[in-house]
């Protein structure tokens, strides 16, 4: 299955590219994709990740097609 990611904000350093696709097996999780790319410390735990515009989880099951976006709270004052 062919999955696009999107890496916003402190995301970005973790790939050459901000936006790409992998090709992975059937039954691969987000949280799958968050471990191959690295991401650790305070970046991990802020991480949202985002599919069709609603949040999700590192458990979710990635499907052919999807688009998981990287992105970070936003906050202001």
């Amino acid at each position: 299955m062919n999955v696009k990611i999107k890496l916003f904000q402190d995301y970005k350093q973790y790939h050459d590219t901000p936006e790409y696709e992998l090709e992975l097996p059937a039954g691969t999780t987000a949280g799958e994709i968050v471990r191959q790319l690295g991401i650790k410390g305070p970046e991990l735990a802020y991480l949202i990740l985002i599919l069709k515009g609603k949040r999700v989880y590192e458990e979710y099951v990635l499907q052919d097609g999807d688009e998981l976006v990287f992105a970070a709270p936003i906050g202001g004052g």
